[in-house]
């Protein structure tokens, strides 16, 4: 019994705070397919901040795929045209793509987790994924 109230507790308790986080604006969108994305002359990828709803709030992430196969992540860290992060989705390790869970970036062949921001949380790769230059007003963001 006491067991079972104890269990009973965590479960709340974790409802609770998740709810809080929620509350909060803490925990990630999940990452959707951009849109309204251009090449400019200089070969940068320009991205229509307006077309992508989910970049208004802390925590929206929106991918980007490009033409070798590879993926960018455009996310909100912050408020303002500096809160915008892009990341090259390839494992620091052996440059599998990684994908999103939960609030991380996880590579599925061996398990290397990092951060929505890039840092390392756990190996084996011991290099946060890359950070593209980027410059954004308050319409677009040019990554490159």
């Amino acid at each position: 019994m006491e067991k079972q109230k104890r269990e009973t507790n965590v479960n709340r308790r974790g409802v609770l705070c998740g709810a809080a986080l929620i509350a909060m604006g803490f925990l990630p969108d999940a990452a959707v397919a951009a849109t309204g994305i251009t090449q400019n002359k200089a070969g940068k990828i320009v991205v229509d901040l307006t077309l992508n709803k989910s970049l208004a709030k802390v925590g929206g992430v929106i991918t980007i795929p490009l033409q070798d196969g590879s993926s960018i992540a455009l996310l909100r860290k912050a408020a303002g045209t500096k809160g915008l992060v892009a990341l090259n989705l390839s494992c620091t390790h052996q440059g599998v793509p990684v994908q999103m869970s939960g609030s991380a970036w996880v590579c599925p062949a061996h398990g290397s987790k990092f951060a929505l921001t890039g840092a390392v949380i756990n190996g084996p790769a011991q290099a946060p994924l890359q950070k593209y230059p980027l410059t954004a007003t308050a319409t677009k963001a040019t990554i490159g």
